[in-house]
């Protein structure tokens, strides 16, 4: 993660200027997180996480529960469901659960098994409440074959 940009190394990174919250290795929370703010996890998580904006579970980070973030990056382990207009899943990544989003990424050597669903609509500051409040209807994920 960098926090100066090549061009001008006393501007912060955009995550700076709106605040970021980091749970680190070592701590372990019961409960409900709320914040606008984007979030970084190397510590363990059981409960709801709802955030208008990035969630990234690190390395050493474990969750159990439900995310509703605008953008959620997974490096560390995470069982549950997860709302996101983005999902990457890195190389270390380890997730068991449902996944619905706009757009998923899944790099090699990272592990999923579950149920996705894709949906058109996209999470942003004016709709997570409303989203967490009123569950979207389900649409399941649609193969389709190309030919060549």
């Amino acid at each position: 993660m960098e926090i100066f940009n090549k061009h001008d190394s006393k501007k912060p990174a955009d995550f700076m200027t709106k605040g970021a919250t980091i749970i680190s290795a070592g701590t372990n929370i019961k409960g409900d997180i709320t914040l606008s703010s984007s979030l970084h996890i190397d510590g363990e998580i059981e409960g709801i996480i709802h955030s208008d904006n990035i969630i990234t579970i690190g390395t050493k980070g474990r969750i159990t529960g439900e995310i509703i973030a605008k953008s959620l990056v997974i490096n560390g382990i995470f069982r549950g469901s997860a709302e996101s207009n983005s999902i990457e899943i890195l190389p270390k990544g380890d997730v068991k659960g449902k996944l619905t989003y706009s757009e998923l990424i899944i790099e090699r050597g990272a592990n999923f098994e579950g149920e996705t669903v894709v949906r058109s609509a996209t999470i942003d500051e004016s709709n997570i409440s409303e989203i967490s409040a009123h569950k979207k209807s389900d649409i399941p994920l649609k193969k389709t074959a190309t030919k060549t």
